[in-house]
């Protein structure tokens, strides 16, 4: 199975764009993604900000914040991105600094790897 082409997809960073560039690269799945939303587009806001959101949308070109569905690590980002009106889910439910289990009030749903997303969002997939 491989990602639907047709649907649009970012990668929102807090590190810069170059040192994404090269994870994607080393990845091997830079061709998935439209473009990079980086800590500078973001006008240097973390991605706890309200403002590094919005920043996003614009970038995107997405008006409406329920058509965006954001994945990630972070527990305080989850809960800005839930604030603003975006779909979120944790990915990870062991934390990476301690061990211990991690969960989120503001998640639509947690996932303990970024694979599991077929068997959650099977409508973000080809066949």
């Amino acid at each position: 199975m491989s990602l639907d082409p047709t649907i649009p997809k970012y990668i929102f960073t807090a590190s810069v764009r170059e040192h994404a560039e090269r994870c994607l690269v080393a990845l091997g799945i830079d061709d998935l993604f439209v473009d990079i939303i980086d800590c500078k587009t973001c006008g240097l806001e973390t991605k706890h900000s309200r403002h590094a959101f919005e920043a996003a949308m614009k970038v995107a070109g997405v008006k409406s914040p329920s058509k965006c569905l954001f994945f990630d690590d972070s527990v305080k980002n989850i809960r800005t991105a839930r604030d603003i009106g975006w779909r979120a889910v944790l990915v990870g439910r062991i934390g990476r600094d301690n061990g211990q289990v991690v969960s989120s009030e503001h998640a639509e749903l947690e996932i303990d790897r970024i694979h599991d997303i077929p068997s959650v969002f099977p409508d973000l997939l080809l066949s």
